[in-house]
């Protein structure tokens, strides 16, 4: 299959929010239908706001997956893929090219906040699970999630402590 992996345009967002939505609706079954369809409201509304690199995968001129680097941040916002498309290496590809994005940022490590769902994959892929996490989502809706972080290049001892003492403390 010929993916192309590219940066998204602004007119891709509306078919980045539906592809998150029908994503979150059918690979979610961790979670009940007011947790997913809070989670969809949720995550949508923060598309819209939050300052993020976005890439897309496309499979003849369609989207069918997106990644996000949260700017600013050395944070994963999410990385979806259509129901049609997962288990093919899209997602791993889409986790490549953000995390080649983090490292021309420097980011030395990289944290995602991971549905219950997608943690195998991140494990897949290098990660490391730092604790177990949740939040209220819209509605006041409890979302469980796993926090989990990648090395991306190599740590200074001082650097590794204050990582340490970060997992220790947060």
């Amino acid at each position: 299959m010929d993916v192309q992996i590219c940066l998204s345009k602004s007119e891709d967002l509306e078919n980045i929010l539906e592809l998150q939505a029908e994503s979150l609706r059918a690979l979610s079954p961790n979670y009940n239908l007011d947790q997913i369809e809070s989670l969809i409201r949720n995550q949508r509304l923060a598309r819209l706001q939050i300052n993020e690199s976005i890439i897309v995968a496309k499979y003849n001129n369609q989207i069918i997956g997106f990644a996000s680097l949260l700017n600013q941040q050395t944070r994963i916002g999410g990385i979806y893929v259509h129901p049609n498309f997962v288990s093919q290496g899209i997602g791993t590809q889409m986790l490549c090219a953000i995390e080649q994005i983090a490292r021309q940022n420097k980011y030395k490590v990289i944290e995602v906040i991971s549905y219950l769902s997608s943690v195998t994959f991140y494990q897949k892929n290098g990660y490391q699970i730092i604790s177990e996490s949740a939040f209220y989502c819209e509605n006041h809706v409890w979302i469980t999630c796993v926090n989990l972080e990648k090395q991306l290049m190599n740590l200074t001892e001082i650097e590794q402590l204050c990582l340490w003492l970060k997992k220790l403390f947060f």
